[in-house]
């Protein structure tokens, strides 16, 4: 059986550090329910930013797990 583990948070400040905070948390939920997959999902509320600026994906490595992580 696949699961698929998905994670959500708000960013506040840097992105690098809220991606960083982000992929440790979805690690351990993946981990805990024996998941192979996992998705991180980023928002942005700043309202003064365009969508363009916004909107990534991209994988991450966390502790050897691929983590497609998601802006928006």
């Amino acid at each position: 059986m696949i699961r698929l583990n998905s994670y959500l948070k708000i960013r506040y400040g840097e992105l690098e550090k809220t991606i960083s905070a982000g992929l440790d948390q979805t690690f351990l939920y993946m981990d805990q329910c024996g998941a192979k997959d996992g998705n991180l999902i980023i928002f942005d509320r700043d309202a003064e930013k365009t969508w363009d600026e916004k909107i990534f994906r991209r994988k991450e490595d966390c502790r050897g797990c691929i983590i497609d992580t998601w802006g928006m």
